[in-house]
């Protein structure tokens, strides 16, 4: 199988034209992004190179770029907004006359529940959490006598109010349990 790569990479201003592009074995095009890569340090020839030899998927390859390229685009974003001022009142006066709009607002909003809503199915999924405490364990976070609850237990009489944190030793009061109340769920 045969790759096309380009010589001089479209992210530095090559151009699709013939003349920048050469036939490569997908091996040979791996490793002339990898070179690039070491030579230049740019990111796109490290994701480049990382997909072409399978060490991450196309749709990974494909996020990441899509990543990088947003984080470009902020920082000239930010760049403009600070040295510009004239730039900085347009940006301004355009989302303000955008949130005016109550089919504009209505979606953003709409967007922001849906997308709260993976997001916290996402992060309290077994394998977030599962991946949470692994990072834990690894730097040495609230891990032992550094965890806050170290040497602790929660007790509460049934109310959010009357929870609160005893000496694990301390011997529970009467009309009190084990565990705690937040808002409307006990835990």
């Amino acid at each position: 199988m045969k790759h096309k790569h380009h010589i001089k990479p479209r992210y530095m201003g090559g151009t699709d034209a013939p003349e920048n592009l050469i036939e490569v074995s997908v091996e040979r095009h791996a490793m002339f992004h990898y070179c690039n890569y070491q030579l230049w340090g740019n990111e796109e020839d490290k994701i480049a190179w990382r997909a072409l030899s399978s060490q991450i998927s196309f749709d990974e390859a494909h996020y990441e770029a899509q990543r990088l390229g947003g984080i470009k685009a902020n920082k000239i974003f930010k760049e403009k907004m600070e040295n510009d001022p004239d730039f900085f009142k347009k940006i301004s006066n355009y989302r303000k006359e955008l949130w005016k709009d109550e089919e504009y607002r209505s979606k953003c909003e709409a967007s922001l529940l849906k997308n709260q809503n993976k997001a916290m199915t996402a992060a309290l999924s077994e394998e977030a959490k599962q991946k949470r405490l692994d990072t834990f364990k690894k730097i040495g976070h609230a891990q032992g006598k550094k965890n806050s609850q170290y040497g602790k237990m929660w007790i509460t009489d049934g109310t959010k109010e009357g929870s609160r944190r005893i000496p694990k030793d301390d011997p529970i009061p009467d009309g009190f349990r084990k565990g705690r109340v937040q808002g409307t769920r006990t835990i």
